[in-house]
């Protein structure tokens, strides 16, 4: 199905939210550390609830990752950032 999210009743978000947690997938495989990338830029984080990751302009918009302006060394700094941030921003934005 497709359709703009501002469509979607209620039933379709839970839908989709049962869909999305339930996501399995199998990693098969990396790279080397010459091919590993970062992004820059992005929302910039005075713009953005440090304690929630809730955007101050948007209620109920949240971010996590290189969506916002933050970026680290290549790596572990950067996909520790993702998940921590991640489970910062889901976890605001399911106690909404």
């Amino acid at each position: 199905m497709q359709a703009p999210v501002s469509s979607l009743n209620d039933k379709d978000i839970e839908m989709l939210a049962d869909n999305l947690k339930e996501w399995n997938f199998e990693v098969v495989g990396t790279t080397n550390w010459k091919d590993s990338q970062i992004s820059l830029g992005g929302i910039n984080t005075t713009e953005i609830d440090p304690y929630t990751l809730e955007s101050t302009i948007i209620p109920d918009l949240f971010f996590a990752g290189e969506v916002m302006d933050v970026a680290g060394e290549s790596g572990g700094y950067n996909l520790q950032w993702a998940w921590s941030s991640g489970y910062l921003a889901g976890s605001s934005a399911s106690s909404e």
